[in-house]
């Protein structure tokens, strides 16, 4: 299955987190979640980037951290984008290369028989979001699995001072209704409580590609004597069409409508219910934390490659623990901090694929397993300053997994398996002058074996390793600049490709992605109930196997990335008006990607226009008008090539067009409630 949103948010088409493109069985455009804008700007603050700090707005490495303000000037809608591309890693290989979490509860589905290590986001609500923290590159000891091209943690909201309604509608038959209900920390009511009931609906651009959704989120929070005990549980149900991919050539030549579907009985639908345990004790740079979750879920996809519809079949629970503390003060009287902690989780899985007709049996079984993952890692990572001009910062984290693999179809029993593997991290900061920081770092991240497709024939397998590293400055003059520039390069010694889901696993051998990032921010306006800013942002990529010829290219990885926009939160007729004006309008220029490993074959560079403008009057009443247009090329952002790696010719390349406009209006009442 796929990302039916635009996978959490697509903040990622900015420096080096690559564009958006959805992968195998397209969903339809939907009003599910907030596309949101990279900006590179760091967490607002007064702390210096050399303080020893948990605060990862002062890291020492390119940090994103995206406040709940920020993510409400955002389109709430699909363009058909699916999963964060970062540093070259890009979001068609489903959310695999990136680690997600949701309140620091790992959302990477070990060894799922959609695709290793998939990352389904349609089960965030966006409006219930007070925080996204994306740190770019393998370069945080607090996260392992899946962290190759970075980490994305997003922490979802314990308190609202407000309830509200919205309802929203728009192009291809879409509409979204959501309610929430908050409590401010201060009330008077010992349990606090945070709700959010959402559903959705839409019919999509293309013949079914219909989606369906309802999700209920519920958390209460119980203030302690030192501390914070929340309960959260949530009940999210999808059932989606999936129109598949088509022939790019066919398009073109104007023989196939880009709506038709592959075959209209394509789909599938997933419920997941989850319950999460958060306790945490002390202020942040002294604080113990505990998370306990519990989720389970069961998931159908019925797709047709070409070789006939199949179903994939997974009823999945997933248990676990994760601990962290941190201590702040001083070592031989230097500053420095200490932050130890461990993760551990269990995945208990029955997996079945089967080829179908229709949705309905038509053979027998390929696939019918039930395994056991069990994964437990321990990390430390530690900060040093010993002079007020320098921050050091290392640590490192060893993630141990033990599988137990039942295989119905297999003529012998798979043996109990296990490894290991050791990421260390490595980072220094210079601050020369207060507006400057120049800084490098070095990490190494893996992911997993999968017991589905990898361990069934190769029980020795280890963990896929990938070495990282990157020097860049940030400069900061005024509090109305802001300019990052960052080289890096990754290097990884067996590259893995799939080119769609249920698409055999390529070995592609070793391989090195570079590039650089550049990106600035200059504020026309940063102060009392106004902000107006522009920002450009730059990516350039090369992603290149090593020691082959003609299979130089890792396919699908972007050239280049450009973004041009504007945000603003401007109020109608003076400071104390009450009327306001606000939004978030840009552009994206995607450079051209290689389809095939010899470069023979390659997508269209073409362009996005993405956008958000609302009218808000007395902070009650908001409408907001969102909207995507593709000016020129539709077919590119999300192609295949079905084909040879090297050798393939134009009629192996298979497409998912997209819609040229989606327009979405909406209206939003919001009350107090404390």
């Amino acid at each position: 299955m796929k990302s039916f949103t635009t996978f959490l948010f697509v903040f990622v088409a900015a420096f080096g987190l690559g564009g958006n493109s959805f992968a195998e069985e397209q969903k339809p455009e939907s009003p599910t979640l907030p596309e949101v804008v990279v900006t590179g700007e760091r967490e607002k603050g007064d702390k210096s980037k050399t303080d020893v700090t948990s605060d990862l707005s002062v890291a020492p490495a390119p940090v994103t951290v995206l406040e709940s303000s920020d993510i409400a000037r955002m389109p709430i809608l699909s363009y058909g984008g699916y999963g964060i591309a970062i540093r070259g890693f890009t979001d068609l290989e489903h959310g695999r290369d990136v680690a997600y979490f949701i309140d620091g509860v790992p959302l990477n589905e070990v060894s799922s028989i959609h695709t290793p290590n998939y990352a389904d986001l349609n089960v965030l609500i966006p409006e219930t979001v007070e925080r996204v923290e994306i740190i770019r590159g393998p370069f945080s000891a607090l996260y392992g699995d899946s962290n190759l091209g970075g980490a994305v943690n997003i922490v979802t909201k314990r308190y609202d001072s407000t309830g509200s309604i919205t309802g929203s509608g728009g192009s291809y038959g879409t509409g979204r209704g959501l309610f929430t209900y908050g409590q401010a920390r201060n009330d008077a009511m010992p349990i606090k409580p945070y709700l959010a009931f959402e559903g959705s609906t839409t019919d999509g651009y293309r013949q079914n590609e219909g989606f369906r959704r309802y999700n209920l989120f519920n958390k209460l929070t119980l203030p302690t004597r030192d501390g914070e005990l929340s309960l959260r549980a949530q009940f999210y149900g999808g059932d989606w069409g999936a129109p598949g991919y088509i022939s790019r050539q066919m398009v073109q030549a104007g023989t196939l409508s880009p709506k038709a579907a592959v075959n209209t009985s394509d789909g599938g639908n997933k419920e997941l219910q989850n319950v999460v345990l958060d306790y945490r004790v002390g202020e942040k740079d002294q604080a113990l934390t505990a998370t306990g979750f519990i989720n389970h879920d069961i998931f159908n996809r019925f797709a047709d490659f070409g070789g006939g519809q199949r179903l994939q079949n997974e009823n999945r629970t997933i248990y676990g623990l994760t601990l962290r503390k941190a201590w702040t003060g001083e070592l031989i009287k230097l500053p420095a901090q200490l932050m130890i902690g461990a993760n551990w989780r269990n995945d208990s899985v029955t997996a079945i694929q089967y080829p179908t007709l229709n949705r309905m049996p038509n053979g027998s079984r390929v696939v019918d397993l039930s395994y056991n993952e069990h994964g437990l890692g321990e990390y430390v990572q530690a900060q040093l300053k010993p002079v007020s001009w320098l921050k050091l910062t290392g640590g490192g984290r060893y993630d141990h997994f033990w599988y137990d693999i039942d295989d119905r179809l297999a003529a012998t029993s798979v043996p109990k398996s296990q490894t290991g593997v050791w990421s260390p991290k490595a980072g220094v900061a210079v601050i020369p002058v207060s507006w400057m920081q120049i800084f490098a770092n070095y990490g190494e991240g893996f992911r997993s074996p999968s017991a589905v497709d990898d361990l069934r024939t190769s029980p020795d397998l280890k963990p896929l390793k990938l070495r990282s590293r990157e020097v860049g400055l940030t400069v900061d003059p005024t509090a109305r600049v802001h300019f990052l520039a960052d080289v890096w390069n990754t290097t990884i010694d067996n590259e893995i490709f799939q080119p769609a889901p249920g698409l055999p696993l390529q070995n592609l051998g070793r391989s090195r992605r570079e590039g650089y990032d550049l990106e600035g921010r200059y504020y026309l306006h940063r102060e009392r109930q106004r902000e107006l800013s522009v920002f450009v942002n730059y990516t350039q990529i090369r992603a290149l196997l090593l020691n082959q010829t003609p299979a130089v290219f890792v396919p699908n990885v972007p050239a280049s990335l450009v973004k041009v926009g504007t945000d603003f939160s401007l109020p109608i007729g003076g400071v104390d008006s009450v009327h306001r004006l606000s939004g978030l309008i840009y552009t994206e220029f995607i450079g051209k990607k290689h389809l095939t490993q010899d470069g023979a074959i390659t997508t269209n560079p073409y362009e996005r226009i993405s956008g958000r403008v609302a009218y808000t009057y007395r902070e009650q009443w908001t409408g907001f008008l969102d909207i995507v247009w593709y000016p020129s090329d539709r077919l590119s952002e999300t192609a295949i090539n079905f084909g040879n790696a090297t050798g393939a010719s134009p009629a192996d390349i298979f497409v998912n067009p997209q819609a040229p406009v989606t327009v979405i209006l909406g209206l939003s009442y919001r009350f107090k409630t404390s």
